[in-house]
């Protein structure tokens, strides 16, 4: 019988194609013409060669038309949320409470004020709004709007209470995880999508994780990137160094390992051995796991 995580991969996969977010294509490239999957870039040997062999080991062999940008973006966002759900959630009995993962949709920088660590944000911004010197000077920096997030809802004095009385004598009265105290989500966890990464935007997750490191009243949430980049050298942009994001997360880990070659790409392989043995890099199907720590 498949585990819960063999199914909801096998089924990221089959959705991948299904949606037209991972298929194949020809590109004209110089006086050429290159057969890529989409989350390659056509222009680089490199890129093409670890991508296509990737997309070959998980079964893709789909043709069809590269999405735009923004599509891309918005399909992989949903999917992963998606796989969170089945999977993330199916752990309730290592992380028990009242579980919400939601892919953020409307792109607006208030979203982030819904939740117990940032709802001062949204004085923030009103304060802002109202007074352009004050806006000058702080910047756009506490403006932040996650792909998909993990939140937990706080429990009541009854449940808290479910196994012992815990509560008691007036104490405990500013904790977030009481009801009685906070009526807002508690942020667990932010997940950055990013189906690919180009040198213009691969910093964009570490800035945001930043900003939400440091915007917080109460405790980090997790912060991770989960992408299907296929380049080493693109994927250790984001994923050396530590102190913004947790780890990087890839759709399909163990066939990219598989997939560069140590003699055609030397380079390549020595920095995907350095991020991968240095737990920077991981695979999508650590991450429900992780998650629950």
């Amino acid at each position: 019988m498949q585990s819960v995580l063999e199914k909801a991969r096998r089924g990221f996969f089959k959705e991948l194609t299904a949606r037209n977010l991972l298929t194949f294509d020809d590109y004209k490239a110089q006086r050429s013409t290159v057969r890529a999957v989409s989350n390659a870039d056509f222009s680089n040997r490199a890129s093409v060669a670890i991508s296509n062999a990737v997309a070959q080991k998980i079964g893709i062999q789909k043709n069809h038309k590269k999405l735009p940008g923004q599509s891309q973006g918005d399909l992989f966002e949903e999917l992963v949320c998606g796989f969170l759900k089945k999977t993330f959630c199916a752990l309730e009995h290592l992380r028990p409470g009242l579980w919400n993962v939601q892919r953020i949709t409307a792109r607006d920088d208030s979203t982030i004020s819904l939740f117990d660590q940032y709802r001062h944000l949204a004085d923030l911004a009103r304060f802002c709004s109202e007074n352009r010197e004050l806006a000058s000077a702080l910047g756009n920096d506490y403006a932040i709007s996650p792909d998909v997030v993990i939140s937990r809802m706080p429990e009541t004095d009854d449940r808290i209470n479910e196994v012992s009385s815990f509560l008691g004598g007036g104490l405990a009265s500013r904790t977030p995880l009481r009801q009685e105290v906070n009526s807002h989500p508690i942020l667990h966890a932010c997940i950055s999508c990013k189906f690919t990464f180009r040198s213009d935007r691969a910093q964009n997750a570490r800035s945001e994780a930043l900003n939400l490191i440091r915007n917080r009243k109460g405790r980090v949430p997790h912060l991770v990137i989960v992408t299907a980049e296929c380049l080493p050298s693109r994927l250790a942009s984001v994923a050396l160094g530590t102190g913004d994001i947790d780890c990087v997360y890839h759709i399909a880990l163990p066939e990219l390992i598989e997939s560069v070659d140590k003699d055609e790409f030397p380079d390549a392989y020595e920095m995907l051995q350095t991020i991968v043995g240095g737990r920077r890099l991981r695979d999508l199907t650590d991450l429900p796991l992780d998650l629950a720590v």
